[in-house]
């Protein structure tokens, strides 16, 4: 594996780990405008960064090897046509020569989630760089499961004497079918239908599950109870899809301290985060110590090396 697809998987496993969750009560069908008013950010945000990594594989020294972008909006329909809420994040080495000669990475994760904001129901990824991939992951909440399907792929398959001679196939359908929502897809070559069942995930046992993505905005619409003895915030475990598992994660809000970016100091509040799977490894997030709380900084340890996504602006969509 490349050095610069362990980078993007670098970036989405932090993306997976520095998060909490925040439940907001309320069965109600619509996104309400008192559940608009908590929130500290508002449709059509977009918070841009510089994914960076420092370590042996770059002699020591900071460098930039992709863009990452991350978009909230509302106003979206969940597969059975609900209100529901979307956050979108995208990753691109297009602009970074080094990054594109080993490993170019045009990524793009998309996370549903219902009126409630306390359940993800529909998380897309399509990376068109070199990997070419194409996945869902479906929380199937009335059957309290989740599903993976792919984007049907040609494989090798050996044939003849002694299965010497290699020929080209399509993948075979997966053990499920597709669900409607996911079959309007042009077919593929020889009339092959464009997605295929992958694999069953975890049982759905939580009355509430978030994903990655959604749970960084989540942390920014609540605040942590103070421990008496130590100041720090209190740690929360939450439970979060990542892939086809439902994982435990450890969040503990550490303190308040200046961070520079871009020779700029802000005032930022500290996070920690640790997994149950990874209790060694720790991820760290830096929220702006102010109504806003915009993600500033992002670090985590990597494999021979370090890795750090900073703010670089805020904008938001015109037709918002």
């Amino acid at each position: 594996m490349s050095l610069f697809l362990r980078i993007k998987q670098w970036a989405l496993i932090f993306f997976c780990s520095v998060i909490s969750f925040c439940a907001f009560a309320g069965d109600s069908s619509a996104i309400s405008e008192k559940t608009q008013s908590v929130f500290p950010f508002s449709s059509g945000e977009i918070l841009h960064y510089k994914l960076s990594y420092r370590g042996l594989l770059t002699s020591m020294i900071w460098a930039v090897l992709a863009d990452v972008r991350m978009t909230y909006l509302n106003d979206k329909k969940t597969p059975d046509n609900q209100n529901a809420y979307q956050f979108e994040l995208f990753l691109s080495t297009e602009r970074y020569s080094k990054a594109e000669m080993f490993q170019p990475v045009r990524y793009t994760y998309t996370t549903t989630l219902d009126s409630t904001l306390q359940r993800t129901v529909l998380i897309e990824e399509i990376d068109v760089g070199e990997n070419q991939s194409h996945d869902f992951l479906w929380l199937d909440w009335q059957n309290k499961e989740t599903q993976l399907f792919k984007k049907r792929e040609k494989e090798q398959e050996h044939y003849g004497f002694l299965g010497m001679d290699i020929r080209e196939v399509w993948e075979k359908d997966g053990m499920q079918s597709v669900p409607d929502f996911l079959g309007n897809f042009p077919l593929l070559a020889d009339q092959q239908t464009y997605l295929i069942h992958k694999e069953s995930g975890d049982k759905i046992e939580f009355s509430q599950i978030l994903d990655p993505l959604s749970l960084i905005y989540t942390l920014r619409s609540q605040g942590f109870d103070s421990d008496s003895s130590t100041g720090q915030g209190r740690e929360k475990i939450f439970s979060i899809a990542v892939s086809d598992d439902i994982r435990q994660y450890h969040v503990i809000q550490l303190s308040q301290e200046e961070i520079s970016i871009n020779g700029k100091v802000y005032q930022g509040i500290k996070y920690q985060i640790q997994t149950d799977e990874k209790k060694e490894n720790y991820y760290y997030v830096w929220f702006s110590n102010d109504k806003k709380k915009i993600p500033l900084r992002m670090a985590m340890d990597a494999p021979l090396g370090k890795l750090e996504i900073d703010l670089i602006a805020v904008t938001q969509l015109e037709n918002d």
